[in-house]
């Protein structure tokens, strides 16, 4: 696969995407870890395992939380589109406003942009595209009290690639009643 290919690969993935960190690199399980050939130096492998448990977590502490009306602000990247940040309003956990934080005009729609259950489905893709991928970059944060996710930025740690990733933010999660 060329340069070219890898690389717009990679931007789709990122493209799919629209928290201390949870990046944490190691062994996963029993199994040999992935060469690391053709990834930049000094590249350590994100543990998949680990930031499964993670996710894991994180969503249960969100469950337990019971948040079903809440307010929150994304913003979202895909290299090399920021997409404008937005509020998301969810009523009964579902979507039911979505404006831009700043102006009147929403010029491009973010990608994903719905109740925090997708935040988590969009994660736990994620993590399984990447993990399949030959050098992953990845960072996950969640919120230490309710466990939804703050950030998700996923990227490629290949060897001479720049750009090439994706990551979105959560601010200001706010319950309604």
């Amino acid at each position: 696969m060329t340069l070219h290919r890898r690389h717009v690969s990679t931007l789709v993935l990122a493209a799919l995407l629209l928290g201390p960190p949870a990046h944490a690199g190691g062994a996963e399980g029993s199994r040999p870890p992935p060469s690391t050939q053709g990834c930049r130096p000094g590249y350590i492998r994100p543990d998949f395992v680990t930031l499964n448990r993670q996710l894991q977590a994180a969503q249960a502490k969100w469950a337990a939380a019971g948040l079903r009306n809440y307010t929150y602000d994304l913003r979202q990247l895909a290299a090399p589109v920021l997409f404008p940040e937005v509020r998301i309003t969810v009523r009964n956990s579902r979507r039911t406003s979505l404006k831009p934080v700043q102006g009147d005009v929403m010029v491009a729609l973010p990608m994903t942009a719905g109740p925090m259950e997708e935040r988590f489905a969009t994660v736990r893709q994620t993590l399984r595209a990447q993990q399949q991928t030959r050098c992953p970059d990845l960072k996950l944060r969640f919120d230490p009290a309710l466990g939804y996710p703050t950030l998700v930025y996923s990227g490629t740690a290949e060897a001479n690639v720049a750009d090439g990733y994706g990551e979105w933010s959560i601010r200001r999660l706010l319950p309604l009643p």
